[in-house]
């Protein structure tokens, strides 16, 4: 398949989602039919492995539609550029009020587009449950978003930054939980029956206050920083390794599991945010740097197996099952190799070590080489990052082998046939952005655009987001 029709069913899929965002001044529905653009009035079922409790159903959601937003920005087309900044106006200007200033994105909140208020996905979990609205980090925010948000309303990221408190826990000793309330100030959670504080969680909340104190030089937000810093870092193991939770009961799932990715996301976090704080605060950002090695090299000595293609996420020491990533099929809890191979490419980029390229190689060659299965349902998540993969590896090593646009052009046929909008995923008839058909749309224009105007002058760049 050519670039220029690999562009061409990326702009029609663009056009798609502005279309459909029309009603709802600019912000793009999450679930649409995928032969009339229209938004799905009737959840359709989960896929294998989704939570009902992570879908966004009669709304928005800006964590799912970063990457998309991103590549609007790219393509050079006005209305791409200013349908991108409709949407990032209305939400900053009309969706971040909250009482507790945190933004209703991420895995359990969203904007309800019906409604005009922030919306609970845990009601399509459970019907009965608490209408209770939960903050939680799905994903690291980077830095162009926050740019953009702030430079449209600078109050709504002091107030995010803010409400981030909320995610500390009423404990002793201290602890942080990766969940929030975004409908109350200044009100943080009970203690739970395990600490839920995952490592990758600490380091966005750190690049988040990191951003703000740029722009305000607010001394509290150095505060939060140092306490976070140090929190995980007292609770390492000899290694450099984390735990996937710091307070977990026997027979739980993280009872004793060593978090290898989340080690590594908290250490490329550390890296981003001391790269913000160089000028104002430069021993601080030495000593996130300094720390942030040690989870680097922790993770690389992980039991991987790059000859064999066992990545791993985690493990138990002493134990016979290592928790490995998967190159197709994805679910909750298990992620695609490509996830953590891009931010091995992010890592590269931030500290030059080619051990992270070379693990990153490993996992590209799978994604070459892997058929694509017919007896599983693949999130679009799992085709984008891969073909996001190949592209990076592309741009930064310039071999031809990466620009496999083969590759695209099957998963093209696979996720879109005749229709505008890509599946959310294999074997499923509808658009679906909590599945991540933005990586989709990302990753196959990245590639068409290098292959058309090299690595120098590429107008789209790597997302490194998931973590």
């Amino acid at each position: 398949m050519t670039p220029e029709t690999i562009l061409n069913r990326v702009d029609r899929a663009l056009t798609a989602l502005v279309n459909a965002a029309e009603p709802y001044e600019g912000l793009f529905p999450s679930l649409l039919d995928r032969h009339t653009g229209a938004m799905l009035t009737d959840l359709p079922p989960a896929i294998e492995g989704q939570r009902n409790g992570d879908r966004a159903h009669l709304g928005s959601n800006l964590t799912h539609d970063e990457v998309t937003l991103k590549t609007c920005y790219a393509l050079d087309r006005p209305d791409l550029t200013q349908a991108a900044d409709q949407y990032l106006k209305r939400f900053a200007a009309h969706c971040t009020g909250t009482e507790s200033g945190l933004f209703p994105w991420g895995e359990h909140a969203f904007w309800h587009l019906v409604d005009d208020r922030p919306g609970n996905s845990y009601i399509y979990h459970n019907p009965e449950a608490p209408d209770r609205l939960i903050h939680d980090h799905l994903r690291a925010t980077p830095l162009w978003l926050w740019e953009k948000l702030h430079a449209i309303n600078p109050d709504c990221i002091q107030r995010f930054a803010e409400g981030l408190d909320n995610h500390w826990v009423e404990i002793e000793p201290l602890e942080y939980i990766r969940h929030a309330h975004i409908d109350k100030k200044n009100q943080r959670f009970t203690p739970s029956r395990t600490s839920c504080d995952f490592p990758r969680h600490g380091g966005f909340y750190i690049f988040d206050w990191a951003f703000a104190y740029t722009q305000s030089k607010r001394p509290e937000f150095i505060d939060q920083i140092r306490q976070m810093l140090d929190y995980w870092w007292k609770k390492r193991h000899p290694d450099g390794l984390l735990n996937t939770e710091s307070r977990t009961n026997e027979g739980h799932f993280a009872y004793h599991l060593l978090a290898v990715s989340q080690t590594l996301s908290l250490g490329v976090s550390l890296l981003e945010a001391a790269d913000l704080l160089d000028s104002a605060q430069p021993e601080l950002a030495t000593e996130m740097r300094h720390r942030a090695r040690v989870y680097l090299d922790a993770f690389l000595a992980a039991p991987h197996d790059l000859d064999q293609n066992v990545f791993v996420g985690g493990f138990q020491k002493d134990a016979p099952n290592w928790h490995t990533m998967v190159v197709w099929g994805s679910y909750y809890g298990r992620t695609p190799a490509s996830y953590t191979a891009l931010l091995c490419l992010c890592a590269y980029r931030l500290t030059q070590d080619n051990r992270f390229l070379s693990w990153a190689e490993a996992v590209g060659r799978c994604y070459l080489t892997t058929p694509f299965p017919t007896h599983t349902t693949v999130p679009a998540m799992d085709a984008g990052m891969g073909l996001g993969l190949l592209a990076d590896l592309h741009d930064l090593t310039g071999d031809p082998l990466w620009l496999n646009l083969e590759r695209a052009g099957e998963l093209v046929e696979i996720y879109f046939d005749q229709n505008d909008l890509p599946r959310g995923a294999s074997g499923i008839d509808w658009y679906e952005s909590q599945t991540g058909p933005g990586f989709l749309l990302h990753g196959l224009a990245r590639l068409a655009l290098l292959s058309l105007h090299g690595q120098a002058s590429c107008p789209l760049n790597a997302d490194y987001t998931g973590r």
